[in-house]
């Protein structure tokens, strides 16, 4: 049950994990987006982050496939990204790395919050939860 009292049933989908299917995992998102009469903006927040979150999964892990959940809780969207990889902390070095490397804090800005449940060795596989509340 949600902080609303009522219980939540979440919208679920998994999709291959290979860059063609960003196209796909961006539909699910705007049409969910739409059924929930969000505002542009609003749609469009939601729209970056996940697909950043989903980029992450097929850039840096080998999964198969990524999962995606989507629920309202009273004025919130929660999405879910999970994947079956594994979690790499590090510190990053743009003179050794480069451009790029921002994905998180860009998914920080856009939503009110980001959860990762990170994946390891032992127990792979990584949950990243973002949530947009409408007030």
């Amino acid at each position: 049950m949600g902080a609303s009292g009522r219980t939540i049933v979440p919208d679920v989908k998994s999709f291959r994990a290979h860059p063609s299917a960003l196209f796909e995992i961006r539909q699910f998102v705007r049409d969910r987006a739409a059924a929930a009469t969000l505002s542009e903006p609003t749609t469009n927040d939601l729209l970056l982050a996940v697909s950043e979150a989903a980029a992450n999964s097929i850039i840096h892990t080998t999964t198969a496939d990524i999962e995606l959940r989507w629920s309202v809780d009273g004025e919130c969207i929660a999405i879910e990204v999970r994947d079956q990889g594994v979690f790499r902390k590090r510190v990053r070095m743009p003179e050794v790395e480069g451009e790029g490397g921002h994905g998180i804090q860009l998914m920080m800005a856009l939503v009110d919050q980001v959860t990762i449940e990170e994946g390891t060795q032992r127990r792979p596989g990584t949950l990243v939860r973002l949530v947009k509340c409408m007030s």
